[in-house]
């Protein structure tokens, strides 16, 4: 699949803790578009940047997603509402 990320999207990928080597690979191959950056992702790397950002995703007392974690929670659902994945 190839998913549109922003920079923002991509930096935050890309200093995660423990951010597997497949995953590495797959964002230097990154290429350009108009608005961001595209991620060819097989459905085996799609399913590890989802994972990698629902447990980056933090909530308040309130349930309510965190700002500093907004970015993974957007992640998790452009890849899961992707027609590809």
């Amino acid at each position: 699949m190839d998913l549109t990320v922003t920079r923002e999207q991509y930096d935050a990928i890309r200093t995660a803790k423990h951010l597997p080597d497949v995953l590495k690979k797959a964002l230097e191959k990154a290429g350009t578009a108009a608005n961001g950056l595209v991620l060819h992702l097989t459905y085996e790397e799609a399913t590890a940047l989802n994972e990698l950002a629902a447990w980056n995703v933090h909530t308040d007392d309130a349930g309510n997603v965190t700002p500093q974690s907004q970015v993974f929670d957007d992640l998790v659902r452009a890849i899961l509402t992707h027609p590809e994945y």
